[in-house]
């Protein structure tokens, strides 16, 4: 190993930034052979005059290559990046940065391992006299580049980062110095209740579930946690072993965590403000925080929410409502701003009756990063890590505080993209000096930005199709509940898919099938009840009877309300709550006063005992009322009180007759 000049180091760098070609593979011309570069292991944090170790794999045409005198390596170390921006343009301009030191490697003279990669060792020092090692002097984040060089003709390159750090700056760091980092983590799915009430977790979903069980898994490394209830709730009834120990392992994690609140189901507030639902919210809120705390001992907080979609005020002030302090937003909820939100600030946005809420941004930028399929778990793991650091040094200079800085981490949408990108994350910033997950994370109530934030007025509209058929449904269901026993499982079947059809991770087709089943339902036990389709009654008194036959078919007892009318008769009710057996024909008396003889008709229906729903058609029959019935009891009183005048009369005149004759003279 040996130093190179400047000079070719310069004019190394140089040629690299004209072959330069997408996803790190370069050629000076179209060569018979494709040779790619990649790093599978290497050292991040180096110490003064530490020594680095790196894996690297070359292939050619995706076997190891065969180390040849022709077929060299060069190291190049460049100078350290002091911005933001000058490490994306780095990274995605493909701006060659400026040289430092370098050393070139012949192949033939590097160690591999078994699998034909490349160990590669380069000492360090803080000495510029030095000749052996690579020239760092300066705590910071140094890009190092790593050449191929086969016959003096670039065939591939990559370009990694490493942290270098200095005793001197060791020896007065603070833990307020160190940039907490916090993990922001949603593991949301589709709902796991089926349109006919049946509850089954998706394989989906389940592999979500074991993503998060492996990534947290043994690490001691925490986050502010979003887990749907709804996927815990399918754990715990499944029936397969290994369901159960996912579940198990998933209890032993969440110490580590900080969980938010949820609903039951993902809503997005916004949406659901616009449309006024917000009761519907904050029942399933307190459903999905009773679900988990039952579930896993372990009670979510309402203080900070996390959203995924863009957040409006009507959407803000329902949470505030409910107890939210502070909104999270992923990268996909930030979509509505001009401009990203700072993932180290913490915003401030009015709202419209006076009150505020805080807000914060995780970094669309790390995102990114992080779903680079191109790059490997390890290069996205090294660049996120290295410009966390770029970034507590801009924040240093920019706004020093005796408060511990933090920056909030996220995928787009907070779900976890690829698991071991995330590992590789937690291995090297649990080990870097001035890097830290928090242990529990906690978000400052001050906010910092010197500038509020404005949420968009425009409402979510996205379920406003929904609320037009919420309208009438939640009435309909509310009406025929109404004629079951309360403890019938279908109130509650009813009353869950509605919830579940408004959830933002439901596709289209399932909100669909969970209203069709709710409408099937109802039909069945409104059309299981009904009045015979004709029928006549004669009346033989002015105080009667009418009996009606009403009939369910349903496999359950059915209340209902018997309402009737009629131009000539009175009722001394005018209905009558009846419940009805289930699978039977029920007789059911009417009372009746007649209030006139002959044939008139009367009607008869059925509706629900809560909200007075019509369940029939209105029934007519024809009731007779018998004048002769009537007119016989009228002369036989008469006759009776006439007999009885007559003989009063008879019996009078006899005794004035007797008395008359005892006292006339003789």
């Amino acid at each position: 190993m040996h130093r190179l000049k400047p000079l070719i180091v310069s004019c190394v760098l140089i040629c690299l930034g004209a072959l330069m070609l997408p996803h790190g593979t370069y050629a000076a011309s179209a060569p018979v052979t494709q040779v790619s570069i990649g790093l599978t292991q290497q050292s991040f944090t180096v110490l003064d005059n530490a020594t680095m170790r790196f894996t690297i794999a070359i292939n050619e045409n995706g076997k190891p290559i065969t180390p040849q005198d022709n077929i060299e390596l060069d190291v190049v170390l460049s100078k350290r990046i002091a911005t933001r921006q000058a490490f994306r343009d780095i990274t995605e301009e493909n701006v060659v940065p400026e040289p430092l030191d370098g050393v070139r490697l012949n192949t033939l003279s590097i160690t591999r391992n078994s699998a034909g990669r490349f160990i590669v060792e380069l000492p360090t020092t803080t000495k510029t006299s030095a000749t052996a090692g690579l020239y760092m002097n300066q705590s910071g984040v140094y890009p190092l580049t790593f050449t191929v060089y086969s016959s003096n003709e670039v065939r591939a390159t990559t370009t990694t980062f490493i942290h270098h750090f200095s005793a001197n700056d060791a020896s007065v760091l603070t833990q307020q110095d160190r940039l907490g980092v916090l993990p922001v983590v949603s593991v949301t799915a589709p709902p796991s209740l089926s349109a006919t009430g049946a509850i089954a977790l998706s394989a989906d979903a389940r592999a979500l579930l074991q993503k998060f069980a492996n990534v947290f898994s043994g690490i001691g490394q925490g986050s502010l946690l979003v887990l749907q209830p709804d996927l815990l709730n399918a754990l715990a009834l499944s029936e397969t072993t290994e369901d159960k120990l996912l579940l198990d392992d998933i209890r032993d994690l969440l110490g580590i965590h900080t969980l938010s609140a949820t609903t039951q189901v993902p809503y997005n507030p916004s949406a659901i403000a616009h449309v006024g639902l917000q009761e519907l919210f904050a029942r399933q809120l307190t459903a999905g925080e009773d679900a988990t705390t039952a579930l896993t001992q372990k009670s979510p907080s309402r203080d900070a929410a996390v959203l995924t979609q863009p957040l409006t005020t009507a959407g803000a002030t329902l949470l505030r409502d409910l107890g939210t302090r502070q909104v999270i937003l992923t990268p996909s909820a930030q979509k509505s701003f001009d401009a990203p939100l700072d993932s180290a600030v913490a915003y401030l946005t009015k709202l419209p009756d006076g009150g505020s809420l805080s807000i914060y941004g995780t970094d669309p930028q790390y995102a990114r990063v992080m779903e680079t399929e191109s790059l490997t778990p390890l290069e996205r793991a090294t660049r996120i890590s290295a410009e966390l650091i770029v970034q507590r040094e801009e924040l240093s200079f920019t706004a020093p505080q005796a408060q511990q800085r933090q920056v909030l981490l996220s995928s787009s949408t907070g779900e976890i993209m690829n698991g071991a990108v995330m590992r590789q994350l937690f291995r090297i910033i649990n080990s870097s000096p001035v890097l830290t997950f928090t242990s529990q994370p906690g978000l400052p109530f001050a906010p910092s930005s010197s500038q509020p934030i404005t949420l968009r007025q425009s409402e979510d509209t996205s379920l406003e199709g929904l609320k037009a058929t919420f309208t009438k449904l939640l009435q309909r269901i509310a009406n025929t509940s109404s004629m079951l026993l309360a403890d019938d499982p279908r109130i509650g079947t009813w009353n869950t898919l509605t919830a579940y059809s408004a959830a933002h991770t439901a596709t289209p087709a399932q909100s669909a099938a969970y209203i069709d089943a709710i409408s099937s339902s109802i039909s069945d036990v409104r059309t299981s009840v009904s009045l015979p389709k004709s029928a006549n009654f004669t009346l033989s008194g002015h105080n009667s009877e009418i009996q009606l036959q009403v009939k369910n078919t349903s496999a359950t007892a059915t209340k209902v309300i018997l309402r009737y009318r009629s131009a000539k008769l009175t009722f001394p009710q005018n209905s009558q709550v009846i419940e009805l057996p289930a699978n039977s024909s029920t007789n059911i008396a009417v009372k009746v006063v007649a209030r006139s003889n002959g044939r008139f008709p009367v009607y008869f229906q059925l509706f629900t005992p809560r909200g007075n729903s019509p369940l029939t058609e209105e029934l007519e029959v024809t009731a007779r009322v018998s004048a002769l019935a009537g007119l016989g009891l009228v002369v036989s009183a008469t006759a009776i009180i006439v007999l009885l005048t007559w003989w009063a009369h008879n019996w009078r005149s006899r005794r004035r007759r007797a008395l008359s004759a005892l006292v006339a003279p003789e």
